[in-house]
């Protein structure tokens, strides 16, 4: 700790980084007061502004760096601290796993009190340029930007390579750029809730193919539009979502084929994968191999187990699993994503595997009961509702897969005090560069 007299807005003062929280800042302590600044490394010493003052915590900017951090290296993008979607390119690879696997142990011993070792994470294959989708917010300044938001804002910047996606969505991003142009269509004015396209999403596909989602506010597109992307070479589909709703969301809920096919394929552990434009998937296809490849160890299968899958999406882990038990029942509110999973289930020739279109909390309620269930939700995680439901099936062996330590922690914590016992954590760099985590967690019902 560094001592000085309580700081102030726009005061600059020295600071001792003493690690990293969620989110990616680093932490210090002034005074007693926790200070959070983006874009720190741990163990490094700082100059800094004070740049938010609250009653229980403060915000700084880094001015200069008095001692680096071990961990620390040059980012590789120059837009890096400017664009929100990269929290950690400026820490050495090895190094955010090890800031990752901190994270996740900090987040159970001290918001939940669980004391379980954390396994190390695995060095993936690659750092870079993992994302098989990216979605773009589309504006027009004094000329068209499809690129990414600043840091904490909806301003927009129109970063021409993005060295997490491929390298072919740069280019399709500069066609369309031109093409929208010269199309004259009007893009989307969030302000005013005028103009017509607001998004643009990328899908990669096996063999480099490429799915395009064109988000507008009406069901208008130039149809030359279209015509243009459909010579672009690689692109399998055109589709539209049109979302008239002056809401962040980025889908809306009608989506048009515009051209070839609405969806793209993907192959997890030698099994074809159908996923719609609007479904869910691993946006890490290596990792998501991992994920399929962990989940399989953690259940550790014999041949008799009924298995109960939540959240399943276009059933990856069911149907990986499907070939090893002897049941398994998929639970999937996205419409689209269960037509996806029965669709790959059929080609597959898996008759084995039932996949349920409904909300987890009723569509849980049919079911009377289960060797295993996997649970993989949204950043929300689990209600207590469907954290009652799963321990009503009395499963020896649940899986939790989460993408937020928070959450997950919450909810090994109510199933803990219902008769389980969290007993491996295995950490995943789904997400390279950035500060999200995933996780797989065994937690075994006590005897």
């Amino acid at each position: 700790m560094v001592t000085s007299s309580a700081p102030t807005r726009t005061k600059s003062v020295e600071l001792l980084i003493e690690r990293l929280i969620p989110g990616g800042d680093g932490l210090a302590t002034l005074n007693g007061l926790k200070v959070f600044v983006p874009f720190a490394a741990p163990e490094e010493r700082v100059k800094a502004r004070i740049v938010l003052q609250k009653s229980d915590y403060a915000v700084a900017q880094i001015e200069e760096i008095i001692e680096p951090s071990p961990l620390r290296r040059k980012p590789a993008c120059p837009y890096f601290g400017r664009c929100g979607g990269c929290q950690l390119q400026h820490i050495s690879y090895p190094g955010q796993l090890v800031i990752k696997k901190l994270l996740v142990n900090d987040s159970l011993q001290h918001i939940g009190g669980i004391f379980v070792p954390v396994d190390n994470i695995r060095f993936q294959s690659s750092e870079w340029r993992y994302r098989n989708k990216t979605q773009y917010p589309v504006r027009r300044r004094k000329q068209l930007q499809i690129g990414f938001y600043e840091k904490g804002s909806h301003r927009l910047i129109d970063i021409p390579v993005c060295l997490l996606h491929p390298e072919g969505f740069d280019h399709l991003r500069q066609y369309l750029s031109a093409i929208i142009t010269l199309s004259r269509e009007q893009v989307y004015d969030e302000r005013r809730h005028q103009g017509n396209i607001r998004h643009i999403i990328l899908r990669q596909g096996a063999n480099d193919t490429f799915l395009i989602v064109i988000v507008t506010r009406t069901s208008s597109l130039s149809k030359a539009l279209v015509k243009a992307l459909a010579d672009f070479p690689q692109i399998t589909g055109v589709v539209q979502s049109i979302n008239p709703e002056p809401t962040n969301r980025i889908l809306g809920s009608q989506m048009k084929t515009l051209y070839g096919r609405e969806f793209i394929t993907q192959e997890v552990l030698g099994k074809k994968f159908r996923v719609s434009a609007g479904s869910f998937f691993q946006v890490n296809l290596a990792q998501a191999e991992e994920l399929a490849r962990r989940v399989l160890k953690a259940a550790m299968p014999t041949g008799t187990e009924t298995v109960v899958d939540l959240f399943s999406g276009v059933g990856m882990l069911s149907l990986v699993l499907a070939e090893r038990v002897k049941r398994v029942t998929g639970i999937e509110i996205d419409h689209r994503a269960v037509a996806d999973a029965r669709y790959n289930a059929e080609i597959q020739g898996v008759k084995n595997v039932e996949f349920i279109e409904g909300d987890v909390d009723n569509a849980i309620a049919g079911i009377e009961r289960a060797d295993i269930v996997i649970i993989d939700p949204p950043r929300k995680g689990c209600s207590p509702q469907t954290i009652a439901q799963i321990v009503r099936l009395n499963p020896q062996l649940i899986i939790y897969a989460s993408c937020n330590p928070a959450t997950l922690t919450r909810d090994l914590v109510l199933l803990q005090g219902l008769g389980y016992n969290c007993q491996q954590v295995e950490p995943l760099d789904m997400f390279p560069q950035t500060a999200h985590i995933e996780v797989v967690v065994r937690v075994v019902r006590e005897k």
